[in-house]
């Protein structure tokens, strides 16, 4: 899989010792440009580790051994967003896919994700399961990222075929 690199000033380096376990999933809210210049901004303190464009591209901002700023404080955590406090960007990859939470992934993005995560999935060491495979919702639940119209179980199911 070809993805592209362009580094985002937003991460720190390293875990604090920890590797990553599990996924976070992501919409951005808008188009990749603007997705990029926001996580690009130092004033934003916003990254992802991926981002997957609208036509299945993608573009990694951090590398999988730093900490990505995409999931937050943990507020009102479901039990699954619970399993990684107190802070889940240590222990977790961030994915997005460009676009709004009220449409979800297109058919090219889905795909392409399924692949990353499950290339990542095996890099890492990484279950393809619902306690590993979290929606930003799972660790705040103030938030409707990635939306209703993403489909982990769709996710999760071609990301396990061979």
């Amino acid at each position: 899989m070809d993805i592209d690199f362009i580094l985002s000033p937003n991460f720190r380096v390293g875990r604090a010792g920890k590797k990553p376990i599990a996924f976070v999933f992501h919409t951005t809210e808008g188009d990749f440009d603007g997705a990029l210049a926001w996580c690009l901004d130092p004033k934003s303190k916003v990254s992802y580790h991926y981002i997957i464009k609208k036509n299945g591209d993608v573009v990694q901002l951090v590398e999988d051994e730093n900490t990505a700023w995409h999931a937050g404080k943990m507020k009102d955590a479901t039990p699954y967003g619970e399993l990684y406090a107190p802070n889940p960007n240590l222990l977790t990859l961030g994915l997005a896919f460009a676009g709004f939470a009220s449409q979800g992934p297109n058919f090219e993005q889905m795909v392409a994700l399924a692949r990353l995560v499950k290339q990542l999935a095996a890099i890492h060491s990484i279950p393809l399961d619902r306690k590993h495979l979290l929606l930003h919702y799972d660790i705040r639940t103030d938030k409707v990222c990635p939306g209703p119209n993403f489909n982990l179980d769709a996710l999760i199911f071609l990301a396990q075929l061979n």
